[in-house]
């Protein structure tokens, strides 16, 4: 099994212009991968979530299905603001790696939630291997009840 040891912004501004043009950044991951992940040339799915912090930090809850996966959070404060995600693909050649993920966010879009002096952005960072669990909702269906 994989571990990711970190994931960083590269490139973030300093200072975002509200409303401004996309802001084009990178986002590197660093994983180091199990022995066996490499005798087997294990495949992944690695999915970058992008949100916008307002007060704590929601607990996430991956719901897995490689590269359908998705992230619903539960809200201990205010709810975080997704802006974007990113997936790259990989398969494991050396024992560690460091993968550079290019990105593009319009950071200076604004929320009612939004703070007007400060943006906390952070990423949360996953790998689905290829032989592991897949999960998926139904889409929504609605009855008529009669009484």
């Amino acid at each position: 099994m994989a571990k990711i040891l970190s994931v960083k912004f590269v490139s973030i501004p300093e200072v975002i212009v509200v409303n401004d043009n996309d802001n084009d950044f990178t986002i590197l991951v660093d994983i180091e991968f199990h022995d066996i992940d490499l005798h087997l040339k294990m495949e992944y799915c690695l999915h970058l979530f992008v949100y916008e912090i307002p007060g704590e930090l929601d607990a996430p809850l991956m719901v897995s299905n490689w590269d359908e996966s998705k992230v619903i959070p539960i809200s201990k404060d205010r709810k975080d603001e997704y802006l974007g995600k990113k997936t790259k693909l990989i398969t494991v050649t050396s024992k560690n790696e460091v993968f550079e993920v290019p990105m593009t966010l319009k950071l200076g879009k604004l929320t009612n939630r939004s703070s007007h002096f400060l943006k906390k952005t952070a990423i949360f960072a996953t790998l689905a291997p290829a032989i592991g669990r897949a999960s998926k909702w139904s889409l929504p269906f609605e009855s008529r009840i009669e009484f």
